[in-house]
């Protein structure tokens, strides 16, 4: 009977937990709306969470002060043992983030680049072959029929792609299995890689609870949100990196192999991030150290030795694409890096990370303050949590101080790879924080903590467009869809920001008119003569500046009506010069 109400008793305060965090939910974010399939959980008010709340912990307080006491104090422990659940529910969720808000569309450059170059690997190609490149006389003909995304390639008459092959190539695992959308699928279920991975990271280095806090923190990071629905390289490379690292925290030498190996697959999906490598290597080395001063450089030297079949791969395709093995297919070393820009970024990507991860900053620097405040002997030392994210945020962030400089927040996806180590540090802080607290109010307060920082975290992603990224670039994948139904074969598109949708959906040559070395007219004549029907696509903040490139030409004043508009916030038309001039021509379709 008493242990029959003992487990009552708990429920309800279970029930009590999760009423506090929905009520810290719709305070922060103003209600939220749960749907799967026929069922449908609707929040928006505070008045009925509170009312049951309060009713939820006047049950679980039924038989005095010690008995609420008893029953709150096993929150905590029914977290702990239930953890890995949670992570797993976690990284469930933040794949179905990714799938169901995900944009679907090769868009602008990066999505169409990985695309496109996945299609092409599928085909067991890696260039494409375009003959008007030596059919017409232009000076830069090459880089003018280059859309984004590609490159001239080292044989005349041949195109490459610029970005890296490990992407690509999992998307054309994807495409082979799935079809066409199959690309799409990567990235949210590398994100929910990523999640159980912050998790392992911070139940390796802490304990289960500080991986949970690490789980939470990457599945709600307002930049991961805004990532993990595109189809880009940053979600695949934080998955990549932190499953490597998690395998070097084992002691077992083939957990250090499989390290290398995961390494050296994240080295192709992102190249810059080498060092990293070195990174890996000792952690598998001291991982193993317990009480000796000695190095287990064996170790060390399997995980290098094992992600040099990456390395070598990766240089022979950067010799056969770029001519050199040290080419990248955005350029040389120098034209990438520069000292210069170490400052700039420093304080760039500083104030990023407080208007992304303010909360979770907070959060950490007062569970660091309460740590350091109220000293006592720790369960379990967070030291080597620190020290772990640590080293991999200085690799991280030495390979990108020195990068371009960006001013856009989004630009805060290069540190992705480094954050489940971080968070896994921040999940030891807090779980070490809230050892200084009363034993019956750790668990409760750990709930509620989460649910404020994921509940700050998802109110940012969605101030970023996080979950309204579709919307805004559905208007690829419509044009793309049109332009490939619509045009002629022998059709060709000037265009620059939809150059690489276009080329991935149409497969027809593109002209980006702003690499063109001759006039705008000039062109359209040449390839009429040679038989083709030029057409312009472009987005309406580019208008202008195809008439300032083009000042002296007729087809760059755009001064006749559109065959057709794609979007909504960002109008797309496409024009035919052959109509300029001819009246009685009026808009066919507006496509959104």
């Amino acid at each position: 009977m008493t242990r029959r109400g003992g487990g009552v008793r708990l429920a309800f305060a279970a029930a009590g937990t999760i009423g506090l965090a929905v009520l810290v939910i719709v305070a922060v974010t103003g209600g939220f709306v749960l749907e799967a399939g026929p069922f449908r959980l609707s929040v928006r008010g505070w008045r009925r969470p509170l009312l049951l709340t309060g009713a939820a912990w006047a049950m679980a307080a039924w038989g005095g002060r010690k008995v609420l006491a008893s029953t709150a104090a096993c929150i905590g422990t029914w977290l702990e043992m239930r953890a890995l659940a949670g992570a797993v529910l976690l990284s469930v969720a933040a794949a179905a983030v990714g799938i169901g808000f995900g944009t679907w569309a090769a868009s602008a450059a990066d999505a169409s680049g990985y695309v496109s170059q996945a299609a092409l690997i599928a085909s067991g190609r890696l260039t494409v072959d375009e003959p008007l490149i030596q059919q017409v006389g232009w000076p830069d003909a090459p880089w003018a029929f280059s859309p984004l995304g590609y490159r001239p390639g080292v044989e005349p008459g041949t195109l490459v792609p610029t970005y890296p092959p490990g992407l690509p190539l999992l998307m054309a695992l994807a495409w082979r299995a799935a079809g066409e959308w199959g690309p799409f699928l990567v990235v949210p279920l590398l994100g929910g890689v990523t999640v159980f991975g912050a998790w392992a990271l911070g139940a390796s280095l802490h304990s289960r609870a500080a991986g949970l806090f690490a789980a939470v923190m990457q599945a709600t990071s307002p930049i991961f949100l805004f990532q993990v629905v595109q189809a880009m390289s940053d979600v695949p490379a934080a998955a990549g990196w932190t499953i490597a690292i998690w395998l070097a925290l084992g002691s077992a030498r083939r957990r250090a192999a499989a390290a290398g190996v995961v390494a050296g697959m994240a080295v192709l999906v992102r190249p810059n991030l080498l060092p990293l490598v070195a990174v890996v290597g000792m952690i598998a080395a001291t991982s193993v150290l317990g009480g000796r001063e000695r190095i287990a450089w064996d170790r060390l030297l399997i995980v290098i030795g094992l992600s040099v079949p990456a390395v070598v791969t990766l240089a022979a395709i950067q010799t056969g694409l770029y001519g050199s093995p040290l080419s990248a297919g955005y350029g040389s070393f120098g034209e990438i890096y520069d000292w210069r820009n170490v400052l700039p970024n420093l304080t760039g990507y500083a104030w990023r990370l407080v208007r992304g991860e303010g909360v979770t900053l907070a959060a950490a620097a007062c569970a660091c303050a309460l740590v350091v405040l109220r000293r006592r002997a720790a369960e379990v030392d967070v030291g080597r949590a620190v020290l772990v994210a640590a080293a991999v945020l200085a690799a991280v962030g030495a390979c990108y101080l020195p990068y371009a400089v960006f001013e856009e927040w989004s630009y805060l996806r290069f540190l992705l790879p480094a954050f489940p180590a971080v968070f896994a540090a921040g999940g030891a802080l807090l779980v070490e924080a809230g050892q200084r607290l009363p034993l019956p109010t750790r668990g409760v307060v750990a709930v509620v903590a989460g649910a404020l920082i994921g509940s700050v975290n998802v109110t940012v992603a969605a101030r970023e467009q996080a979950f309204a990224l579709r919307s805004f670039e559905a208007r690829y994948l419509d044009a793309g869809r049109y332009l490939d139904a619509a045009l002629p074969p022998e059709a060709v598109v000037f265009a620059v920001q939809q150059s690489g949708s276009v080329r991935h959906y149409t497969r027809r040559p593109i002209v980006r008119w702003d690499l063109l070395q001759v006039d705008l007219d000039t062109a359209v004549d040449d390839l009429r003569a040679l038989g083709r029907t030029p057409v312009l696509l472009v987005e309406d903040w580019e208008e202008a500046g195809l008439g300032a490139r083009f000042p002296s030409s007729a087809a760059a004043r755009l001064d006749w009506l559109p065959h057709a508009e794609f979007g909504d916030a960002t109008r797309v038309r496409l024009y035919h010069p052959a109509d300029r001039g001819k009246p009685g021509v009026v808009v066919t379709d507006r496509i959104r």
